[in-house]
């Protein structure tokens, strides 16, 4: 088999494992109420341990799954992460009943979710040329999305049919099962397809560790990690503002509704699954690679659409469904051209670590971005403040990405020698 077509069976099977763990995170989201009411728990019980402990965890895990994926290569970390999401999946028909072992189950659902992230600029350093780097990273953060898409979709589905949450969850642990075995060929096949260049030049390097000791005293990974909590602020600020600031009546927001905010939602949603494709396509054929200005049009761009939700000449108009697609596409550039950035940038053999250091501390941003927009909103009873914080924040995320030194490769290898 040549390695020019398994090379995609890799990404394949890295991204259905993403996409898995990715429907695994938000799966519950639209069942909580059910699984607080089998479990005789109140919804902000079940909220904050089904939900809050898992995106807590999983923040953890992006930064110990990327030494994982540095120390125990592709295969074995995307078994572990596998098995870390399906396991729980198939226990909860046995263990469900008991509030304490559902704790336990969704940690390590988080920790198979985080473990993954890694995976992808990984997969893209070790086997892709740099011309291909950014739609690789593109496609796998893609699958991820689409998988938490289907999550939401799926799950209230499958619990129409089947009539109770520990069941729904254990059907969608037996699909997973599919992807598992797809991964073990993958597995089983790897290192027979690997690249050359990369398997012959192992051991003749300095070590991983030394190497990310350099990385660590380079500013252009604490400029990253920055830059990367702002990005996580975006995404979970505009998921979080979306609906609200278009459902609630006026003066808090526009006043269109539950029904209409929900369809609007839905045009950021689709956006940020289609945005990790199209960015990884601008990446590669209009910008020759290069991720930085990639994350300047997608700082700017959603920053400028997202603003423009404040104005009656915008949300009363045609415009508003595109432009909130626009958002959603633009947003989801960010994460993918920020891992593409580590997987040229830093040593193949730090790509993992570097990524879940970046990834991991600024999936914290996340709660940062919805804890302000609480606060915002509570200080001035509307959403005007929480959207202008929005573009203030994209705009230092931008300013940040442009001075991110794309010869810090170079720098860390003088620091060794």
């Amino acid at each position: 088999m040549k390695n020019n077509f398994f090379k995609w069976l890799v990404l394949l099977s890295v991204g259905l494992v993403a996409g898995a763990n990715g429907g695994n995170t938000l799966a519950f989201a639209p069942i909580l109420g059910d699984v607080a009411h089998d479990l005789g728990i109140g919804i902000p019980l079940a909220q904050g341990s089904f939900l809050g402990i898992f995106l807590f965890v999983v923040a953890i895990s992006i930064v110990v799954g990327g030494i994982l994926a540095d120390r125990l290569g592709v295969t074995r970390t995307m078994i572990i992460a596998s098995l870390a999401g399906i396991v729980p999946n198939l226990l909860f028909p046995l263990l469900g009943h008991i509030f304490g072992a559902v704790v336990v189950l969704r940690i390590f659902q988080g920790f198979g979710a985080g473990c993954v992230f890694a995976l992808i600029p990984l997969i893209a350093a070790h086997w892709f040329a740099p011309e291909e780097k950014g739609r690789v990273v593109g496609i796998g953060m893609t699958m991820l999305n689409a998988g938490m898409m289907v999550g939401i979709v799926g799950a209230p589905m499958v619990y129409q049919k089947v009539g109770n949450w520990r069941s729904t969850m254990m059907w969608m642990g037996l699909v997973e099962v599919l992807f598992l075995l797809f991964a073990l060929y993958v597995a089983a096949n790897y290192k027979q397809n690997e690249p050359v260049h990369t398997t012959s030049s192992h051991g003749k390097e300095a070590s991983g560790w030394q190497t990310m000791k350099s990385a660590l005293h380079n500013p252009t990974t604490y400029i990253g990690i920055i830059m990367c909590i702002f990005i996580s602020w975006l995404l979970n600020a505009l998921n979080d503002l979306t609906p609200q600031y278009f459902a609630l009546n006026a003066p808090i927001g526009v006043g269109f509704g539950r029904m209409k905010a929900g369809q609007l939602m839905l045009a950021v949603q689709v956006g940020t699954i289609l945005g990790g494709l199209i960015g990884g396509f601008v990446l590669d054929k209009v910008f020759k690679g290069n991720p930085k200005p990639v994350l300047l049009l997608g700082f700017l761009v959603t920053a400028a659409a997202v603003y423009s939700i404040l104005f009656p000449s915008v949300y009363n108009s045609f415009l508003l469904i595109p432009i909130l697609g626009l958002a959603g596409v633009t947003v989801a550039f960010l994460n993918p051209a920020a891992a593409v950035f580590v997987a040229q940038t830093y040593p193949e053999k730090i790509v993992g670590k570097v990524v879940g250091i970046w990834l991991g501390i600024g999936a914290f941003g996340g709660g940062m971005g919805i804890i302000s927009s609480a606060i915002c909103l509570h200080a001035t009873g509307t959403y005007v403040l929480t959207i202008r914080l929005f573009a203030a924040v994209a705009i230092l995320g931008l300013i940040l990405s442009q001075v991110l030194n794309r010869d810090a490769k170079l720098s860390l290898t003088a620091a060794r020698n």
